[in-house]
């Protein structure tokens, strides 16, 4: 007992001490920060005053000088106003855990404070260890005895003679304890019954070992990762991309990081994360936004959440069972190898080029251009081939152009009217500019390459896409050529067309720079299509990817995502591994068997052993009975200590429809597809906006049958259930989902409205 009470007293008396440095720290850094912000002010002022106008070089080099030393003050200020940040930070909690190793060799233990960030004092001691640091590694990967962590220096072996781990809230030691057991015994229970926060935090006081070795993977050029919903894949992505900025710090930015996301809500959602780590957000984005960047505006895009609105709403008519047809063929394997069969044949086979004449003269034949295309420039993407034609046509134009300058001139000087020799050249030239202009157009629009016809054209012409497709095209393509080229024509680009011409464009040679992007994390890829992953391959050839999915949280039912294996196969040249995280940690025991229960195929991942209610079944007679009972839900007082409360209808109609049942009754927000922000509070959305999200409460609106009845909604209906952190409630009119008809009914709870 007395030992104890001395540990306590020596940690809470070396917690001030760290507190104390920090403060000093702190007040210095907001010294230079401020000093900075001061002289760039000042010198922005001076720059405006002494510099205005530019008369001459002496001027000139003023202005530059100025430039560059506000540059520099910027440059300063963001430095310093960045440890600010990161120290107020540790300000709060200093650090939350500690491991004593005896490396091999030694006889005492070395102390190791483990926290958000490094602190080292003037005498450059290590107060605290950064969580990515490689030392730090053994907090998550090691319990008391036998450890090891890799280092620049190799691999250093030893003992772990203590693991300590501390809450510290604002500075203030609420308790510690030593542990020989796992981190989610004790510490991790206690961060998982909480209530939600409004957007994702951290996880790096809980991190599990499984997680670590993906966070630090620096071995695979490719990874994906496959987990349970709530295993925190979304967590690992971002918590890797901080260790990646730690660990090559000198040449990875977080501009030089990209991750794709399945929304804008979701992109809100987690934009905390990697500030509350001490670094900059990287850039997020999602597919359709990058499409329509390369694309560009002319065009009315159908993004994903357009999709799966049609998908929940028209599944009656005919035309929705043609456009299905369509999305399950360009969204397959097959498709893909039509299209690169395609892009070889277009590199292949000659444009229709033509003589070029110029005043009677050849200037260079159909079959000379011909050769150019097919022979000398082979090896050129199509779009740099074509441009290079188009040049060296016009580069053998320009000897006939001075020669008809020239007699112009001698015209001109014979003209009583011209006797300036200036106007007599400028007069010249124009002339020639004129007669030349039409031939110019014709020759651009001869080399120029469109890559819209050129995807209409794969499906104007059944014989060369037979021939193409070895003879494996399906029963319904003529009604899936004849739906592409109607939509194209009136401007419509369906979701399922937008990959395969980015992909056209994109190997034809006309493609962004992404030269500067060294990491690429891909969320929810369960959700995306052998092309979209082909089009991730081209774009991104030199950088690292992360890919993280869960193959049974697969809302659209058509992406062919069974397994990964076009995965793997797309990306075979960059070796890339399959991991499987075994545990799941958001939802409650109870929750989590539910959820399970409707997979038709068993899920033999593990989950944290957190106690709660069971999930609750509420069946109502009329939808507007269906939204007064989850009004009288909203409005409980057994709600009330949640932050997060989701109504998850299945379509957006369905969540416009509720909205203005509930919104003169009381406070409630509509997230639809077109909001950027996530909200906490009371929100209504439909199925699809929910994927990636968390909500301590969820009530599903419409769990009957006339609402998921169809055998491809199941992962769909899954997804929305396994949103839940603490309580899941169903409503519905009628007969129960088939989803949920067969679960055991020990697994929750049934009540009428």
């Amino acid at each position: 007992m007395e030992e104890n009470k001395s540990e306590v007293y020596y940690e809470k008396k070396r917690l001030c001490e760290v507190i104390k440095e920090i403060e000093k720290q702190l007040e210095h850094s907001k010294k230079s920060m401020n000093k900075y912000r001061k002289e760039g002010l000042f010198i922005q002022k001076s720059m405006w005053e002494d510099a205005r106008v530019v008369y001459d070089l002496d001027d000139a080099a003023t202005l530059w000088n100025y430039q560059t030393d506000l540059q520099k003050q910027s440059n300063s200020y963001v430095h310093y106003a960045s440890i600010v940040k990161r120290l107020e930070r540790m300000l709060l909690s200093p650090y939350f855990g500690r491991i004593d190793f005896i490396e091999e060799g030694e006889d005492k233990a070395e102390k190791y404070y483990i926290g958000i960030a490094t602190l080292i004092n003037e005498n450059d001691e290590f107060l605290v260890y950064d969580w990515r640091a490689p030392v730090s590694s053994m907090f998550y990967d090691y319990e008391i005895g036998k450890a090891e962590y890799s280092c620049p220096a190799g691999i250093i072996k030893g003992d772990i003679a203590l693991k300590r781990q501390y809450k510290i809230v604002k500075g203030n030691l609420e308790y510690m304890f030593d542990s020989s057991i796992k981190i989610d015994d004790d510490i991790l229970q206690e961060v998982l019954a909480k209530s939600a926060d409004s957007k994702m935090k951290t996880i790096i006081t809980t991190i599990q070992k499984e997680q670590n070795k993906i966070i630090r993977n620096e071995k695979n050029k490719l990874l994906i990762v496959q987990g349970p919903a709530g295993s925190g894949k979304t967590s690992i992505a971002l918590h890797r991309a901080a260790y990646l900025l730690y660990r090559y710090r000198d040449t990875i930015k977080s501009s030089n990081i990209a991750i794709f996301s399945p929304n804008d809500i979701f992109n809100d959602y987690i934009s905390d994360v990697l500030p509350e780590l001490g670094e900059e957000n990287m850039h997020r984005t999602t597919f359709m936004d990058y499409v329509t960047r390369m694309l560009g505006r002319h065009y009315k895009y159908e993004d994903m959440n357009d999709k799966m609105e049609y998908m929940l709403t028209r599944n009656n008519s005919l035309s929705y069972k043609n456009r299905i047809s369509c999305m399950k063929y360009k969204t397959s394997m097959q498709f893909l190898k039509l299209l690169e069969n395609y892009i070889n044949y277009l590199g292949n086979t000659s444009f229709e080029f033509s003589d070029i004449v110029y005043r009677g003269k050849m200037i260079i034949t159909k079959k000379e251009i011909e050769q150019l295309y097919l022979n000398e420039y082979k090896f050129i993407p199509v779009f740099n081939r074509l441009r290079k034609i188009e040049q060296r046509i016009l580069t053998l134009l320009e000897p006939y152009e001075k020669e008809r300058v020239k007699e112009y001139r001698e015209m001109l000087e014979n003209d009583s009217d011209y006797t300036d020799e200036t106007e007599i050249k400028a007069k010249s030239i124009l002339m020639v500019r004129e007669e030349t202009a039409e031939l110019k157009s014709y020759i651009n629009q001869m080399t120029k390459f469109d890559v819209w016809d050129a995807y209409i054209g794969l499906f104007s012409n059944r014989d060369l896409a037979e021939k193409l497709s070895d003879g494996q095209l399906p029963e319904t393509f003529d009604k899936i050529a004849e739906m592409t080229i109607d939509d194209i024509k009136n401007n419509i680009i369906r979701y399922e067309d937008a990959a395969p011409i980015v992909l056209l464009k994109a190997e034809l040679g006309d493609k962004p720079d992404t030269a500067n992007i060294k990491h690429v994390i891909i969320d929810e890829v369960q959700d995306y299509s052998p092309v979209q992953f082909r089009i991730f391959r081209k774009l991104f050839e030199n950088a690292g990817i992360t890919m993280l999915g869960d193959l049974n949280q697969t809302i659209n039912p058509y992406m062919n995502s069974r397994s990964y294996d076009d995965v793997l196969e797309i990306f075979r040249d960059k070796s890339p591994v399959l991991v499987r995280l075994s545990k799941s940690y958001r939802s409650t025991k109870e929750i989590t068997e539910f959820c399970r229960a409707i997979l038709t195929q068993k899920d033999d991942s593990d989950y944290i052993d957190r106690k709660g209610k069971k999930p609750e079944l509420i069946r109502t007679d009329s939808r507007k009975e269906m939204y007064s009972e989850i009004l009288k839900a909203l409005k409980s007082k057994e709600y009330e200590r949640y932050n997060t409360i989701a109504v998850i209808t299945k379509t957006a109609e369905e969540s416009k429809s509720l909205y203005e049942f509930l919104k003169d009754k009381m406070y409630v927000k509509l997230m639809m597809h077109d909001d950027s922000e996530f909200t906490a509070g009371r929100v209504i959305l439909p199925s699809y906006l929910a994927k990636g999200l968390e909500f301590d409460v969820v009530l599903v609106c419409g769990a009957g049958k006339e609402d998921y009845f169809r055998e491809e909604e199941r992962k769909l209906f899954y997804t929305i259930c396994t949103r839940a952190l603490h309580r899941l409630s169903l409503f519905y009119t009628g007969h129960l989902s088939p989803f949920v008809e067969g679960i055991d009914e020990k697994l929750y709870i049934k009540a009428n409205g």
